[in-house]
């Protein structure tokens, strides 16, 4: 049986009140789902049992991802007029495989059209190679965007088998370690002269 969750102290109801008309960028949207995922992590590190979180978490990564990809995207369609824009609708709209395909696209016309530094062009390379690990693990567990949400898919077959069994730790790293290259792509290529802030 659930325990039943006491109503919030009318004392403390002042802390739920939120200003969510504030968030009006995708990265004040992605940093808030970080945060919960860190909060999560540091939770499973203290002994939250994984079973007991582990579908809303990888949804959250997933999802955070997918807010990641369209703001950094986003943020390269006026520097790469060749490259179709995206759309915010749609099922391509929420599939990291196009997400990815079109920003590592994004980054590849900028290699070619402006000059980026040796170095910076090798960070790249890796961190795209660790993108790509991780939206492969992803896209093995949730192609459809479903298995995470739901528990069967829209046939209403069970999306994974009673003995599915996946350690979570290698997506987690993957996630914190492409955090820099997903967060700063603009800030960086703003310091190779791509484009500026104001864009």
């Amino acid at each position: 049986m659930f325990k039943r969750q006491n109503p919030i102290d009318s004392k403390k109801k002042w802390k739920f009140d939120s200003y969510i008309g504030r968030n009006t960028s995708w990265w004040h949207y992605y940093s808030q789902y970080k945060e919960v995922i860190d909060e999560m992590v540091t939770n499973i590190e203290n002994n939250t049992p994984i079973d007991t979180v582990s579908l809303p978490l990888m949804f959250l990564i997933r999802h955070s991802l997918e807010l990641g990809l369209k703001a950094n995207i986003l943020k390269l369609e006026p520097v790469n007029n060749g490259v179709e824009k995206i759309k915010l609708s749609g099922s391509n709209s929420h599939s990291l495989e196009f997400l990815f395909d079109r920003f590592t696209l994004h980054l590849e016309t900028v290699k070619k059209n402006y000059e980026i530094s040796s170095e910076i062009r090798s960070q790249m390379d890796i961190y795209l190679n660790d993108f790509s690990a991780l939206k492969d693990k992803l896209h093995k567990l949730d192609k459809g965007s479903f298995n995470f949400r739901y528990p069967v898919d829209t046939k209403g077959d069970y999306n994974f088998t009673w003995d599915t069994r996946e350690n979570l730790s290698e997506i987690i790293n993957l996630y914190y370690s492409i955090q820099p290259f997903l967060v700063f792509t603009d800030a960086v290529l703003y310091e190779e002269g791509v484009f500026g802030f104001e864009e």
